[in-house]
């Protein structure tokens, strides 16, 4: 009877076993989740772990938006005269590639399409539509340190990463555009080396340097940063008005399977003052300030995202040295995994120093002047994902504003911004 029982228990065991033995042994195909992974497997035109060149892969990103300008009451009257309130435009017309080798190399480019002639804008006493032009948003080469595990080099054309808002992704922001509090260091790309270092999963540190030229608007064809628009690299390229550096770190903390806490701190300096008086001409990609500080706070628990982000700004470079202290707080909440509730304030003091410049449409559609002395927005915002495994591949965003602006004691801006975009990143 034992030796029965032994014998059916083996011969049980068989199919089971024979069954793992051949799951073991073929490997089942990636399965795609929905249309979004057929996307990104069809963007990688080569990928051999076993050549020198693994990886070839196309990538793009497109951001269509429009807006709606709406001053508030008797701020009617800040609607400069044949503006149209109404404003759309190609945010985002990108086409890139990314090249991976063995030696842990990465070619990065990111070619660009902006302002394609359906952007309203006005100039010249009217609204007219845009003109389109051609050029590199970011070129880059990063390299993987041989020998010291997380230690990373990149050089060439990218953006730098200061303030919260910065650091992430323009493909991921959850509002339609970027806060004022990090609009006034400026948003372009920029030419530049970067040293990161991430020790552990929650640990980060790096250190960037870019180039800082400042260019009149009157400037020579012969200065470096010169580039008509429509050719080149459309671009800050030279060190002749020398350069500004930025060091930050990030620390996660009290990590569990729900969320984290985490601090980020981020110091720059600009080590050009030989402007001082003038204020930098339209190309100025550098930070506007001579000294900035900022502190970031990240809380994550399940559905509920919390980002709070204080700005101090030292001398601005306009000529009146003035300073500028900003806060801004942004919760998100999930309401499912394809819907986000996106809430978020700003709030900027400094006499003369609070740049509403930084507002894609405020400033050209109507009287406002580009820097104020005190600004508080109010922002709203709903986001709808196409796909719950890849967020931020496509989403359809809807999102309203609400701006105050004061300058010389008196009301300069109060006023809506309804915004809706369609952001795809692949």
């Amino acid at each position: 009877m034992k030796t029965l029982t032994i014998t059916m228990a083996a011969l049980a065991a068989m199919p089971a076993f024979a069954g793992t033995t051949a799951a073991t042994a073929v490997q089942a195909a990636p399965v795609d989740r929905d249309w979004t992974d057929a996307v990104r497997r069809a963007l990688v035109v080569y990928d051999n772990p076993d050549t020198f060149v693994q990886k070839v892969s196309f990538a793009f990103r497109q951001q269509w938006q429009m807006a709606v300008v709406q001053p508030n009451g008797s701020n009617g009257l800040h609607l400069r005269d044949a503006a149209s309130p109404y404003n759309c435009e190609f945010r985002r017309n990108w086409i890139g590639v990314n090249v991976d080798t063995r030696t842990g190399t990465r070619f990065h480019a990111y070619a660009r399409i902006g302002g394609l002639p359906i952007r309203e804008t006005y100039a010249g006493g009217r609204t007219r539509r845009n003109f389109s032009y051609t050029d590199l948003y970011d070129i880059y080469i990063r390299q993987n340190i041989p020998g010291v595990d997380g230690l990373t080099l990149r050089a060439g054309k990218f953006a730098h990463k200061f303030t919260l808002d910065l650091r992430e992704s323009n493909a991921e922001i959850e509002a339609i555009e970027r806060s004022l509090i990090c609009n006034q260091f400026g948003l372009d790309t920029n030419w530049g080396i970067e040293l990161e270092y991430k020790p552990t999963r929650n640990d980060v540190v790096f250190v960037q340097l870019f180039a800082n030229d400042r260019a009149s608007a009157s400037k020579s064809l012969s200065h470096s940063d010169c580039y008509r628009d429509g050719r080149g690299l459309k671009g800050e390229f030279g060190w002749e008005d020398e350069c500004f550096l930025i060091l930050g770190g990030t620390h996660k903390f009290n990590v569990t399977e729900h969320g984290y806490h985490a601090l980020s701190l981020e110091y720059m300096h600009d080590f050009n003052d030989a402007y001082h008086g003038k204020r930098p001409g339209a190309n100025n990609y550098g930070p506007g300030f001579m000294d900035a500080i900022s502190l970031g706070y990240e809380y994550k628990f399940d559905r509920l995202t919390f980002t709070a982000n204080l700005v101090a700004a030292f001398e601005q470079q306009n000529g009146n040295g003035t300073n500028n202290v900003g806060l801004q707080l942004q919760p998100v909440y999930a309401l499912t995994p394809q819907v986000d509730l996106v809430f978020r304030y700003v709030g900027m003091t400094g006499d003369g120093a609070c740049k509403l410049g930084g507002d894609r449409y405020i400033c050209t559609q109507t009287t406002a002047a580009s820097w104020v002395d005190s600004i508080h927005t109010f922002y709203m915002g709903v986001d709808l994902y196409a796909s719950p495994y890849n967020r931020h591949a496509a989403k359809l965003m809807f999102g309203a504003e609400y701006t105050t602006a004061r300058k010389g004691g008196a009301d300069c801006y109060n006023g809506w911004e309804f915004s809706t975009a369609v952001r795809m990143n692949f």
